[in-house]
Formats: C-alpha cells, structure tokens, sequence
C-alpha cells in the first residue's frame, strides 16, 4: 500500500482552510495546517506533496516560505486577493507552481490540487 500524499496548508482564514481541508480529503489526501513561520518551515521538512499558501498569512514571510519548499522540491500553490497585483507578482517570482486569485482558488481547488500534489 502506498503512502498518502500530504498537503501543507499555510491558510490563518479558516474559512479557505476548512474548503482545502475538505477537498484533500476527499481526494484522498492527508493534510496538515502550520500557523507560524517555524511550524510551516519544520512542516515542509517532512516533505509534503504540495504547499497551498494564502500570501496574505499574517507573521509567513510567504516569499521565504515558497523558496525554501521549492529548494526542496515540492510543488507550490499561492492564492491571494485580485487587488494585491504586487503581492501575485511576487510570488510567480518566487517560483510558485500555480498562482491563483482567491475567487479561482475556490473555483478550481479539487483540479489544482490534482495536478500540482506529487
């Protein structure tokens, strides 16, 4: 039997995180949520599948956050808000897998989540 893949969830609105939660489960992921810098930071160390990242987390450096998982292989997914063009830029720029707005997020959260969990 093999292992499941486990998605990190670095998402303070828990209103994103229950939808992502959900969704994982139901696509047979594990998940697991990081609140601080340094529980997202040992999180990424047991490797997950895929980082889901709200780039609007209060205390993430969000940038650091994304190159330090990509450092270490593992996939990124960024969403914020469709006014914060800057933040969005930034996070492409950090090498972010798929970088979404939150109304395509929660549109197409079980299909970005197929695609991008290894």
């Amino acid at each position: 039997m093999s292992e499941r893949t486990t998605i990190l969830a670095v998402i303070p609105d828990l209103m994103f995180q229950s939808r992502v939660r959900e969704q994982a489960q139901a696509l047979d992921f594990e998940i697991t949520t990081a609140d601080t810098m340094d529980e997202a930071i040992e999180a990424l160390e047991r490797s997950p599948g895929l980082l889901v990242l709200d780039l609007h987390a209060m205390g993430i450096d969000t940038a650091a956050l994304a190159a330090d998982a990509k450092a270490r292989e593992v996939p990124v997914l960024a969403f914020g808000r469709h006014t914060e063009t800057g933040v969005l830029r930034a996070a492409r720029e950090a090498g972010c897998d798929a970088v979404v707005v939150r109304s395509t997020f929660v549109e197409e959260l079980p299909q970005l989540l197929r695609e991008l969990a290894k």
